[in-house]
């Protein structure tokens, strides 16, 4: 191999502290744990360390370029090279909620009516800074409606140069060919919720084809789609159909989950939640979207928080007394500061509990109390 070569890492490939030395591919969305002398030695890698002067086994280095961590140059063009350092556990996905205003009512929505809150864009700055600094992986814009937020053209550019992956999550009925090809995200995701039927059920008469306007739009753009699709009565009978037509639309994954009862379901799912066999059954149609976070001692989420429109950090979207307080403060600092709940914490005398992590730790304490069992996990356990 000539000597006059140069190593850098790849577009979009970043190092990360976490529980373990780690390399993320955020273009990919592939997690990679190295050693700690392979993971100083691709902290070398700022395209001006010759590949003589590596200390890289041979088939190490090759295997960096079959997976796209590494690229060689002809000549040295210096690269600094970004290392987040996380927390333990780490913080590897954050949802942040920028407002929790829509141009849709859906029935199925767990922030109700909302308020008309919005994070404030030095908020938003300093907390996507601060989640390079840590190591995470990816950060999920949403809301509310993420493109209704009066800065979104700022948050927009704000993601493109980040050291993490960043998904947009949105109902798509906005989007057309403009703002398709001014998205910077990674990948955007669109809520489907059945086909016409299924989906105007939920979101309203004319959402459905408005959404697959906006889907088109994205796809004329070259923009990465996944999509996410919540099980109800009203689309059990079409997931199937959807399925050709999530494929056909080039996803990415298809996320399938089930509503819980908050927000605007009252109480015994207002006629939408279908049988826990139902919902199982439905979830496997599911595919793609893997989350790099198995964790042997904490519950669900045990990576993943939530800053919500209020500015206080929390363990998912459905919390808001479970936080780590504002963001205001730090990021890092809200992180170490929120609650982690741990397996050990549950009522739960079952041999697959560490498979199934618990489960839906809001829906568990909504059906069973906080450190309850998750019944739909039992369901599918056979518990």
């Amino acid at each position: 191999m000539p000597s006059s070569r140069f190593l850098r890492l790849a577009d979009g490939v970043f190092l990360k502290r976490l529980e373990f030395p780690a390399v993320y591919n955020t273009l990919a969305d592939e997690l990679y744990e190295v050693d700690p002398t392979g993971f100083s030695e691709l902290a070398r890698c700022d395209g001006t360390l010759e590949v003589s002067d590596s200390r890289f086994p041979p088939d190490f280095l090759d295997y960096c370029f079959e997976e796209n961590i590494l690229i060689e140059m002809d000549e040295q063009e210096a690269h600094p090279v970004v290392v987040g350092n996380n927390e333990v556990p780490s913080l590897r996905y954050l949802m942040l909620e920028v407002t929790d205003r829509c141009n849709l009512a859906c029935r199925h929505c767990y922030l109700g009516e909302g308020s008309g809150q919005e994070l404030e864009i030095a908020t938003i700055g300093d907390v996507l800074d601060e989640l390079g600094h840590m190591g995470g992986l990816r950060l999920v814009l949403t809301g509310g409606e993420p493109l209704l937020h009066q800065r979104f053209s700022e948050i927009n550019k704000m993601v493109e140069t980040k050291p993490f992956r960043s998904v947009l999550v949105t109902n798509a009925t906005l989007i057309d060919d403009e703002i398709a090809d001014e998205l910077r995200f990674n990948e955007v995701q669109v809520s489907l919720d059945g086909m016409e039927k299924g989906h105007d059920f939920l979101r309203g008469a004319g959402s459905f084809k408005e959404a697959l306007r906006g889907v088109d739009s994205l796809r004329r753009a070259g923009k990465a789609l996944s999509v996410a699709t919540m099980v109800h009565l009203e689309n059990l009978d079409e997931l199937e159909r959807l399925e050709s037509l999530v494929r056909e639309r080039g996803a990415v994954s298809w996320t399938i989950d089930v509503p819980c009862e908050t927000g605007r379901i009252s109480d015994g799912g207002d006629g939408v939640i279908p049988t826990a066999e139902d919902c199982m059954e439905a979830m496997e149609h599911s595919f793609g979207s893997e989350l790099h976070e198995p964790s042997e001692e904490y519950a669900c989420g045990a990576h993943l928080a939530c800053v919500k429109a209020s500015g206080v950090l929390t363990k998912c979207g459905f919390y808001e007394d479970w936080n780590g307080g504002a963001v205001t403060g730090g990021l890092r600092k809200a992180w170490i500061s929120l609650p982690k709940m741990k397996l050990a914490d549950l009522e739960c005398d079952c041999i697959y509990l560490r498979d199934c992590g618990g489960g839906c730790r809001f829906r568990a304490e909504r059906l069973s109390g906080r450190t309850g069992p998750d019944p739909l996990k039992c369901f599918q356990f056979g518990v």
